[in-house]
């Protein structure tokens, strides 16, 4: 008799680029206030802080372009824009009425695919969480809230979503800095899905919509105080790390 066949092979996970750290480095520092509203940043100077070439300084600069926190003008170089309280209360405002009318369509239609694909996502928050992984768990959260847009059946709100995801993203990395521990991820979430799951449109849409106010305020909270920390004559740069990576350069 023939043997079953083999259980397919989990796709291997694409290393990260230097460019990614490097965004994540230069991210960490817009966010925390270590280089202020119109800085000039100089992709030579930052290659040799982190101790790169430029190539990778390049691409990191325009996945930040995407996100809203760098801008290029013409002949002048890359500045930094800087978010503000306000700009997160808008954005996790917006995300609160999304999110919260999306829970209720998920509720109402109790569709058995779409709160599974909840759950998996959920499950998949839980994972990086125990890997102690916070750029996975960022990437995680995104996921399923993205997905939380995308099943309720109503593409306007999707598509709102989507075009919030740049912003999104940046100040999702923040969550560790505003939660005490990233487990308390793991214990948001999974409320969502049973809400949807038990048919409660109320619940669903009011945890969901809480949810989001919540983050918007203690991120907002966060840069305020950012904002009132004292200048420094030279701000924070981002570590300078081994150059145990020399190697081939740009990827």
């Amino acid at each position: 008799m023939a043997s079953p066949p083999a259980p397919p092979l989990r796709p291997l996970e694409a290393p990260r680029s230097l460019a990614e750290d490097a965004a994540d480095r230069i991210r960490e520092q817009i966010l925390a206030g270590g280089y202020g509203q119109g800085e000039h940043l100089v992709e030579a100077k930052i290659a040799d802080q982190l101790a790169i070439s430029r190539g990778p300084v390049r691409e990191a600069f325009k996945l930040l372009r995407s996100e809203g926190l760098l801008k290029e003008e013409p002949r002048r170089g890359t500045f930094v824009v800087s978010l503000t309280p306000d700009d997160v209360r808008e954005v996790y405002g917006l995300r609160a009425a999304l999110e919260g009318r999306a829970g209720r369509l998920l509720a109402r239609d109790g569709d058995p695919a779409a709160i599974a694909t909840l759950g998996a996502l959920t499950d998949e928050i839980d994972a990086a969480v125990r890997a102690r992984d916070a750029a996975a768990v960022s990437r995680a959260d995104l996921a399923f809230h993205e997905a939380i847009c995308r099943l309720c059946g109503n593409s306007r709100i999707h598509d709102s979503f989507v075009r919030s995801v740049p912003t999104i993203r940046a100040l999702l990395r923040l969550d560790e800095r505003v939660l005490h521990s990233l487990d308390e991820i793991s214990l948001q979430h999974r409320p969502f899905v049973e809400a949807i799951a038990a048919g409660d449109e109320e619940l669903a849409g009011r945890l969901l919509a809480e949810h989001a106010e919540t983050a918007g305020e203690l991120i907002a909270g966060l840069l305020s105080t950012n904002d009132e920390a004292p200048s420094h004559d030279e701000a924070p740069r981002a570590r300078r790390g081994p150059r145990a990576r020399e190697g081939p350069r740009a990827r």
